[in-house]
């Protein structure tokens, strides 16, 4: 059991709650026993499962010890010390990064693409990527200057679907755009103005829809671009909607549309 605080391993766990050791280890933090199994169950097991002295699920640990590279039982106190969340249930782990190949990926024959410019909540990529997963989008383009895939809270909001879609970071508004050119995507920005209707995007060939930033909305890059809008309608006079509410109604209506063709 591990009681003394300057130890390794707790060193590394509270490392991980900041972007730059992230990046330096190439690993990140899943807090609670479902994420843990869910992304275990994914086929990425923890690089690093540590558990409060009184944990016990015995399940959960035969389970989760089993696939993990090292575990560890820390005492109450400390363990407390660690834990991010009000209500933390007594584990954490240190899973190694995803890091799918952009160069490799190819979008299916009638793919769905989400890209994602500058994203900044924690919460709504979290939401996008878990509504993305379930409405069987192909994969989600996030440009750079967009908030870390792998912030803690990010990785809780997925409820572990950010290892069931790929999810390709750190591109450059020139890489995407490259990108979609040669993998004839149509590419639509949500925004409003001269803009189709959501229910209108086609379901035949490869689509994209460009998401903005929270506060700002799109950016001069892609405003700059001559691509079709898309919107969706309101009324009210509400002008906007929560970014990843409007992700999830237009990837789940472009999926349930294509359910019945």
């Amino acid at each position: 059991m591990i009681t003394a605080k300057d130890n390794q391993y707790i060193k590394l766990i509270r490392e991980l709650a900041k972007k730059k050791y992230r990046d330096e280890y190439g690993l990140f933090l899943a807090e609670g026993k479902r994420l843990i199994d869910d992304l275990s169950a994914a086929g990425f097991p923890p690089h690093l499962l540590l558990y409060a002295e009184d944990f016990a699920d015995i399940g959960f640990l035969e389970r989760a010890c089993s696939s993990a590279d090292r575990a560890f039982s820390v005492a109450r106190p400390l363990f407390h010390q660690l834990a991010e969340t009000k209500n933390e249930q007594g584990v954490i782990a240190a899973f190694p990064q995803l890091c799918p190949d952009f160069t490799k990926f190819t979008p299916g024959e009638n793919g769905f693409l989400l890209v994602l410019n500058k994203i900044a909540d924690p919460g709504n990529l979290g939401v996008i990527i878990r509504n993305s997963a379930a409405a069987g989008v192909d994969a989600i383009l996030l440009e750079a200057g967009s908030v870390d895939l792998y912030n803690p809270k990010t990785v809780r909001a997925t409820m572990g679907t950010v290892a069931k879609i790929p999810v390709f970071q750190g591109l450059y508004f020139e890489e995407i755009r490259d990108f979609l050119n040669v993998q004839a995507v149509k590419t639509y920005l949500a925004d409003m103005g001269d803009a189709v209707c959501y229910h209108d995007l086609p379901l035949k060939g490869r689509v994209a829809v460009v998401f903005g930033n929270e506060g700002g909305g799109l950016d001069e890059n892609w405003r700059g671009l001559d691509l079709p809008r898309t919107a969706i309608p309101m009324e009210n006079g509400v002008e906007s909607l929560n970014v990843a509410m409007a992700a999830g109604i237009i990837a789940y209506d472009r999926y349930i549309r294509s359910r019945k063709t």
